[in-house]
């Protein structure tokens, strides 16, 4: 903000929104709260409202991504005038900094705005990420990235300031400002590094949290990270009355259950946002559906389910940026065999839960994009292997993961046995052409919950969307493609067996469809919450 701050031609302006998220969380204690209540707009969407459509010169508005959590960011991400600059840091510095800063209470997940961070980068995959540490390592190379982005001219007057307060600081800048009050700018010398001191206990497992988001935003692999995450999970297993919790490593099914003899169970996946579990009804629904398909005796209840599930995300503190992969199993048999009847004991329920961002290269990169590659498998068809069974026997979708591996590829699409599009051997498909929407019949593959909602939303949005059996030619030409399902929720696709989709971007029409899917995620009557009972 002070480097834009010393532009000739900027108008700076500090954390408009801090006043609207003050007066959406009383709980939020900060010394001076009732003076920024008092000073500033606390109607955040009329905030956002003036700050669209700005003339006269370029106007450098500094927000803290948990401001703008839960409002309405639509006006700014589409309007045509601005340009919006992801400005993030290590957790692990970035925990030690705040953890130094007496202005705020306990350090949290929320308050470092990571994950809101991760959300903003979802609606808006074009925004300019930058690192705080590669900011400070080459202030210039940094700024003329966003000048350039932002469409103006590098100024070198950004590089340096006068020390001192700034009469566009927020009332919050004699809290929090100190450190930058004494600076100069970016020049070498002008800066002291500090002495990292170590994190405290709880303040590291903070910093596992938020360390997938982080890697998300820097485009590094958080698989390590994710692994560490999740060491320490407890994961539900055991027939009906007679489930537990037990640690990771000591979770398993019977070498008799059905599903490890002859893949006979089903499953859901699910996706927990804010304390919620998303679409939980349809998704029980969807499961016990398959269970009565295959034909199922003494399984477990609708209830019996929710409570195993809300149990394992309590026991794991899974709250947020959780997904679940629920499965229900034929359940044990008397002797190995592939006869069902031998299946004495009832089903088996097995709720694995697991830290996992929705916007990262270990699920799916819906912020740059994904290649997909055309498997050399069929979907099966009905005749032989119903897809409307949500069922774990997947050797046909892992035969095509398999190849869209071997060709470096994210997914593999899977045509029916007529050569029509289905699916992805993982997720339900869309294409763009012309600004109408089609998405494949769901002869041959799952009709996801995801993808129902998708429909829905391009009918509120009034966009053309039509239910179809797609070629594969026609995906190929099309202007925008992207996938669905619980685990990535909207992934645009930018390449399809080498051929370029649109130019090569995320398309319009599906970052429409991931906003408003977004707040979607945010209705209380599309989510259960987790009962802690």
């Amino acid at each position: 903000m002070y480097s834009f701050g010393s532009r000739s031609d900027t108008q700076c302006i500090d954390e408009p929104l801090y006043a609207s998220y003050l007066a959406r969380h009383p709980e939020v204690e900060r010394a001076y709260r009732t003076e920024v209540l008092g000073a500033q707009d606390a109607d955040g969407s009329r905030v956002i409202a003036g700050l669209v459509g700005r003339e006269g010169g370029v106007t450098f508005v500094k927000h803290m991504s948990k401001h703008a959590a839960g409002l309405d960011l639509r006006p700014l991400f589409s309007d045509p005038g601005a340009r919006h600059v992801l400005l993030f840091r290590e957790p692990v510095r970035q925990i030690a900094s705040f953890a130094e800063n007496e202005a705020t209470g306990p350090v949290t997940l929320e308050e470092l705005g990571v994950s809101q961070l991760v959300s903003i980068l979802s609606s808006v995959p074009t925004a300019l990420r930058v690192d705080s540490e590669d900011l400070i390592a080459n202030p210039r190379r940094e700024l003329e990235r966003v000048c350039d982005f932002s469409g103006i001219p590098f100024d070198s007057a950004m590089l340096s300031w006068e020390a001192g307060p700034k009469p566009f600081d927020g009332l919050w800048a004699p809290y929090w400002y100190e450190t930058v009050h004494r600076s100069t700018g970016f020049l070498a010398g002008s800066r002291k590094k500090k002495k990292r001191r170590p994190l405290a206990p709880p303040l590291v497992e903070l910093a596992k949290l938020a360390w997938p988001f982080y890697a998300c935003l820097a485009r590094r692999e958080p698989t390590q990270s994710l692994l560490g995450l999740n060491d320490n999970l407890l994961v539900w297993v055991g027939p009906p009355g007679k489930g537990r919790l037990v640690p990771r490593d000591y979770a398993s099914a019977s070498v008799f259950d059905g599903c490890v003899q002859g893949g006979d169970a089903c499953w859901e996946g699910l996706r927990v946002y804010r304390g919620r579990v998303f679409m939980l009804k349809a998704h029980l629904r969807r499961l016990l559906d398959s269970a009565k398909a295959l034909c199922f005796e003494n399984a477990h209840s609708r209830d019996e389910i929710r409570a195993a599930l809300f149990e394992t995300l309590a026991a794991n503190n899974f709250f947020d940026a959780a997904h679940v992969r629920l499965t229900l199993t034929r359940g044990e048999k008397l002797t190995s065999s592939m006869n069902p009847k031998f299946n004495i004991y009832g089903t088996t329920l097995i709720v694995l839960a697991e830290k996992k961002p929705v916007v990262s290269p270990a699920t799916y990169d819906n912020a740059e994009g994904v290649s997909l590659i055309t498997a050399p498998q069929r979907r099966n068809p009905p005749q032989c292997l119903d897809s409307k069974i949500h069922h774990n026997n997947l050797l046909n979708n892992i035969l095509a993961k398999l190849a869209a591996n071997q060709c470096g590829a994210s997914d593999a699409i899977m045509l029916d046995v007529d050569g029509f599009v289905s699916e992805t051997n993982a997720t339900n498909l869309f294409m763009v052409k012309a600004n109408r929407v089609a998405t494949p019949a769901p002869d041959h593959c799952l009709p996801g919950i995801t993808r129902g909602l998708v429909i829905q939303l391009c009918d509120d949005l009034g966009i053309p969307c039509e239910i179809r059996r797609c070629s594969l030619a026609e995906f190929h030409a099309a202007d925008e493609v992207f996938t669905t399902g619980t685990m990535g929720e909207l992934t645009p696709v930018v390449q399809i067996d080498a051929r370029t989709i649109g130019k090569g971007v995320p398309g319009p029409v599906v970052a429409n469809l991931r906003h408003a899917f977004d707040l979607l995620t945010h209705r209380d009557d599309l989510s259960d919450p987790i009962d802690l009972q």
